[in-house]
């Protein structure tokens, strides 16, 4: 697929989900509903696999890695944007997750020894830029009274986790890992650390029959999870981490645009400013081929 179509397929799939999220919360603890969401993922993942005759048997040495990847990406890191939200202005999580290309491309350069190129480099810059005239106002006007600065470092936390999931699953490409297999065992094993973590938190194993709850949550389990992470992690194999990574400075913008459909926001001049300029970054870093080493 089209580099382009990957990144737009994961962009859309994704971004409805900040709004969708909204109604998981209340009688159900979150993250419960994260737990019934990757479980359902993989149910779904496994079951194709099954009915393609797919090979599901792996060593020992193949699960651990299966398990730190779903661990970092569909676990720990949803567990810490949980976490931060309780301390954050509603925007700023997304904001924050934003830095996952800043992350991704020092991550490849870390691990990988795979040098950003200019291109690379200067999209990125420009999309930054982008962000932070849009969102300048939760940006500047910050404050670090009622513990923000612990939601602030717990959301930093959470997308480092996710940064290092997209680390592993570059390894595991590396490796020859099967991707879909490797999806379905993830989501599997992450849905699992999300359950433990829940009963440490002692919540209750809750199930709410609204019809608002089950539909988010089947989008959440089936386009926000399957569709979007099977998009994302091929456009992370063909362009690599740190080109991937942009859909994370993209996705704040079109979850405003969404807000603007169905919550009444407001667009003011510096989203309308920032937004031209967040697309023309995201242009050059997503419209580039993987160089050879």
């Amino acid at each position: 697929m089209n580099n382009y179509v990957l990144f737009l397929i994961t962009l859309f799939c994704w971004s409805p989900t900040w709004y969708l999220i909204k109604f998981q919360l209340g009688y159900v603890d979150p993250l419960v509903s994260v737990f019934y969401r990757f479980l359902i993922a993989a149910i779904i993942f496994f079951i194709y696999l099954l009915i393609k005759k797919q090979n599901l048997k792996f060593s020992i040495n193949c699960h651990f890695w299966f398990l730190f990847f779903g661990t970092c990406l569909y676990s720990i890191n949803y567990v810490f944007f949980y976490l931060s939200n309780t301390y954050l202005i509603s925007a700023f999580p997304a904001i924050v997750f934003s830095t996952v290309v800043i992350m991704n491309i020092l991550g490849e350069t870390f691990y990988f020894k795979k040098k950003p190129s200019l291109k690379t480099l200067i999209g990125a810059l420009i999309g930054m830029i982008g962000i932070i005239i849009i969102f300048n106002d939760e940006i500047f006007n910050f404050s670090f009274e009622k513990g923000t600065h612990i939601g602030l470092f717990l959301a930093l936390i959470g997308t480092f986790c996710a940064s290092t999931g997209n680390m592993v699953h570059q390894r595991n490409l590396n490796n020859n890992f099967p991707a879909l297999q490797t999806i379905a065992y993830a989501m599997l094993y992450g849905s699992i650390v999300t359950l433990l973590i829940t009963q440490v938190r002692g919540a209750e194993l809750l199930f709410e029959y609204s019809f608002s709850y089950i539909t988010s949550l089947l989008y959440l389990s089936i386009f926000g999870s399957i569709f979007a992470f099977v998009s994302y992690l091929k456009l992370l194999e063909k362009v690599g981490p740190g080109r991937a990574g942009y859909v994370g400075v993209v996705m704040p913008v079109l979850a405003l645009i969404i807000s603007t459909i169905f919550e009444k926001l407001e667009w003011q001049i510096d989203l309308i400013i920032g937004l031209p300029i967040l697309i023309i970054g995201a242009v050059l870093v997503i419209n580039q081929k993987i160089k050879s080493n």
